[in-house]
């Protein structure tokens, strides 16, 4: 089991997104933490019940409260100090929310249901960049694998934005098993940067659902096939995401390609018909894609293909998992990568791509940079 828990306005923005997908709800216990009831009450997907609001001294207060708003901060601007003073100081309480909000209840008694929690957040504004290292560290605290999904920010969002950025990827490095980077530098070319954003949060959500839905609800048995395709679990993605020799996270990227497995004639009259797919083709397109620009060449990888059943029982369609492989391998230096297929219903062929390194993407440092002209 799953917690997607998404922080401040842009976290919950992105959890929304996912959730877009009813299938998520099946594997992932969704948690909206905001310090405005406004941001919340624009979500689609995510209902009261999967709130909780921030106060300034009340502690975090159930969505379903009635005049939740009178409780709330109403928000922080851009002043992550005050939000994490406030966080702090409210940690305990924070603490038995998201254990109440994560834990299964039966009649042996309480016990805690989730293993890996993809904490999302944008790190530009105050709620989200304040809030979210108390967030892992109380996920850490209780035994919980961190996948910290952070939007950073364009560098011409200013240098407040960048100080924050930079500040708090500093303090949730430290409690963070992965760190998935996407910047907003990627859609910065727009004049109205901000018009683009739900897009944006619509594409990486979709690649982090497609690899959860991929190696749980759709996770094929090999020994039914044959060749025996390749298959990836959590512990692939903590393992290609992380570095062993230093038990840290490295700082990877995520990015998303699909095809049509049928031409249109074939949509309408929906017997066979299924082309050839070009799965390296595919994953270059994900490389195109990927969430942020990194200068230092990838230390490893991790890649899931989803397909309709056709490519791994039809010999003249069949998916050539030995070279795909080894054309990841070709792009890692540590000759690592982590490769796996999985079934869907849909007419859709997509490989979703994560690439792991070292140091942080080139848009970060530009922020570093933006972040240390500020002057508060």
């Amino acid at each position: 089991m799953y917690a997607f828990i998404g922080v401040g306005q842009g976290g919950c923005g992105l959890l929304d997104s996912a959730f877009y997908d009813k299938d998520l709800f099946k594997i992932a216990k969704p948690i909206a933490i905001n310090s405005t009831a406004k941001d919340m009450k624009n979500l689609k997907h995510i209902k009261q019940k999967h709130w909780l609001g921030m106060s300034k001294d009340k502690g975090f207060i159930d969505g379903t409260t009635k005049n939740l708003e009178s409780y709330l901060v109403g928000g922080y601007g851009q002043d992550r100090t005050k939000s994490k003073d406030d966080a702090e100081r409210q940690h305990s309480d924070l603490q038995e929310k998201i254990r109440y909000y994560l834990e299964t209840r039966t009649a042996k008694g309480k016990e805690m249901a989730v293993q890996f929690a993809f904490l999302m957040t944008s790190l530009g504004g105050g709620t989200g960049s304040g809030l979210s290292p108390t967030i892992a560290k109380i996920l850490k605290d209780l035994g919980i694998y961190v996948i910290a999904v952070l939007i950073t920010p364009a560098k011409s969002e200013g240098s407040l934005t960048a100080k924050n950025a930079v500040d708090a990827l500093n303090e949730i490095y430290n409690y963070a098993d992965s760190i998935i980077l996407a910047s907003n530098e990627k859609i910065s070319y727009a004049q109205n940067i901000e018009a683009l954003f739900s897009r944006y949060n619509d594409y990486i959500a979709r690649s982090l659902v497609d690899i959860c839905e991929g190696m749980t609800l759709e996770q094929i048995d090999p020994s039914k096939f044959e060749g025996n395709p390749p298959v990836i679990d959590m512990n692939d993605f903590i393992t290609a995401t992380s570095f062993l020799d230093t038990h840290k996270p490295g700082f990877s990227v995520i990015g998303r390609a699909s095809d049509n497995v049928k031409d249109m004639l074939h949509y309408i009259f929906p017997v066979g018909g299924f082309k050839e797919i070009d799965a390296i083709g595919l994953i270059q397109q994900a490389m195109l894609k990927l969430s942020a620009d990194i200068d230092d060449n990838v230390r490893k990888n991790l890649c899931l293909l989803r397909l309709p059943h056709q490519y791994l029982t039809s010999e003249s369609r069949m998916i050539n998992t030995v070279v795909v492989r080894n054309f990841l391998l070709e792009k890692t230096e540590l000759n690592e990568t982590h490769f796996g297929i999985s079934l869907t219903k849909r007419n859709l062929a997509t490989a979703t791509l994560i690439s792991c390194h070292s140091k942080k993407p080139r848009d970060f440092e530009m922020l570093e940079e933006s972040a240390e002209k500020y002057k508060g």
